[in-house]
């Protein structure tokens, strides 16, 4: 009877740690979380790329417009020199953007967090 009560022990023992790791686990996850929502919010707001690219963003914006302008019927302005404008102002904060997502990709890994990482400790 004995060997049955120390098997009862072992069995609550394992469940104790195991409930320990999914709640460090569960920890880990949300503090993950919350700092990639952060980052999220960080890297989708227009004001972030307008205070890091204020020429590109101005570049592209004008771009707009004037492609805008001359689709309207009547419109004088040339159709390439709206496209140029807006292509080039568009690529330099696509450049910015990518960057971010590349960094922000390297942070994530060299937490330990990333697809592969061994998740036993």
């Amino acid at each position: 009877m004995s060997g049955y009560r120390i098997t009862d022990r072992e069995i609550l023992l394992r469940k104790r740690k195991l409930r320990a790791e999914i709640a460090r686990s569960r920890h880990a996850t949300r503090t993950t979380l919350a700092t990639l929502s952060g980052e999220r919010r960080r890297l989708t707001s227009w004001r972030t790329y307008v205070r890091r690219f204020p020429v590109a963003t101005l570049g592209a914006s004008f771009g707009v417009g004037m492609w805008l302008a001359a689709a309207r019927p009547g419109g004088k302005l040339p159709r390439s020199l709206a496209s140029t404008a807006f292509r080039w102002g568009f690529a330099a904060v696509q450049s910015g953007v990518l960057s971010d997502l590349k960094s922000l990709w390297m942070a994530y890994q060299s937490r330990g967090a990333g697809p592969g990482a061994d998740m036993d400790t």
